[in-house]
């Protein structure tokens, strides 16, 4: 199976890319730095480009014919344009016009139908990245594709845990490690049950006590 990774030399992009050469599918590397792309380990084939321009994302998915695509971009706002929504966006677009039909997109907790669960702290905090993440995710659904979005909670460092779980659930509330959620990301790849399917993913040990009734989602 060949992959495609946008976001590939970020701190989640760096973990799939990893995990998924171990795992012996052909890694295909896509991203703004050439010289980071060149230093990841296990790839088949990478990619530096800009996001901003569709024609170049179109022309990198034609070039590189994978079968599946997963998007980890986003990077806040920036001087033009949010990368969050237009860098999704233009990666959903070129899967659909070079016939990609799996798109994995990797999203957040508090987008969606989630946000009426997010705290007010977080809402003041990175609004307006959610919200582009919301358009991007709305984006994404309404192609005719097989996609899987993907939000995880908190996001920080460490070590796999083995402790991440999926819910269809949008009171989910916690934590997951990056490479815990790369290790769910790849869990879901060929995984029938996740096509069309908007997954929250946190580490079971960080979950509240309330609502008690989570159950999590077994692909």
């Amino acid at each position: 199976m060949k992959v495609l990774i946008f976001g590939a030399t970020g701190r989640t992009g760096q973990h799939l890319t990893t995990m998924a050469a171990a795992r012996g599918l052909q890694v295909l590397a896509a991203g703004r730095d050439q010289a980071r792309l060149q230093a990841l380990q296990g790839v088949a084939d990478a990619v530096a480009l800009d996001l901003f321009d569709d024609q170049q994302v179109v022309s990198t998915v034609r070039a590189l014919v994978p079968d599946v695509i997963i998007s980890t971009v986003g990077a806040g706002p920036s001087e033009r344009r949010m990368v969050d929504e237009d860098g999704n966006n233009a990666i959903s677009n070129a899967a659909a016009a070079c016939g990609v039909r799996r798109v994995l997109q990797v999203s957040s907790l508090a987008c969606g139908d989630s946000r009426a669960y997010a705290s007010e702290r977080i809402i003041a905090a990175i609004g307006p990245v959610l919200e582009a993440k919301t358009r991007a995710e709305d984006h994404l659904r309404a192609l005719d594709l097989d996609w899987t979005i993907i939000r995880p909670g908190g996001l920080t460092e460490g070590e796999p845990t083995g402790n991440g779980a999926l819910y269809e659930d949008p009171r989910v509330h916690g934590r997951i490690n990056r490479a815990d959620l790369a290790e769910m990301v790849l869990k879901c790849l060929d995984a029938p049950g996740s096509i069309k399917r908007v997954l929250a993913t946190v580490d079971r040990t960080t979950l509240p006590l309330e609502p008690a009734d989570l159950r999590e989602f077994q692909l």
